[in-house]
């Protein structure tokens, strides 16, 4: 099972680790491990590092694409698609998009790789890319 974590990182830190993806994700790992007495300064980091993303947008998106799809669901912000192959739960939060899924590439990353600046991780597997380069080599077969 993997989970993946979006975040819609800003244009002057993304100009900054385009090509540092590994100090990117090191630093969203230390934000995710941080206690609650380091909560006031990992959040001032994140505020800095992301932006937020438009619910809505997202949420009709991804709708309007699998809307006549028996295998896609739809509840407020959660997003469900199950084939019998994959099964994958996404949910939208304003500061990032939450998918759980049983591949390794989603039915979704291609959905939204419209979005800019998306920086995916998986602190599990310690896995970590820029969303339109995974969903680029998706859609062309």
């Amino acid at each position: 099972m993997r989970v993946y974590y979006m975040f819609k990182i800003n244009d002057s830190f993304t100009g900054l680790y385009k090509n540092k993806t590994f100090y990117l994700y090191k630093m969203f790992e230390q934000i995710s491990k941080s206690s609650k007495s380091d909560f006031i300064i990992s959040y001032r980091l994140f505020s800095q590092m992301a932006s937020t993303f438009n619910k809505s947008n997202v949420n009709g998106v991804l709708y309007k694409s699998y809307f006549n799809n028996s295998c896609y669901d739809k509840i407020l912000n959660k997003h469900i698609y199950d084939d019998g192959v994959e099964k994958t739960k996404l949910m939208v939060y304003n500061t990032y998009i939450k998918i759980k899924t049983n591949k390794n590439i989603t039915c979704f990353f291609k959905n939204l790789a419209y979005l800019d600046n998306v920086f995916v991780c998986d602190f599990k597997n310690k896995d970590y890319f820029w969303l339109n380069k995974v969903a680029y080599r998706t859609c062309v077969k």
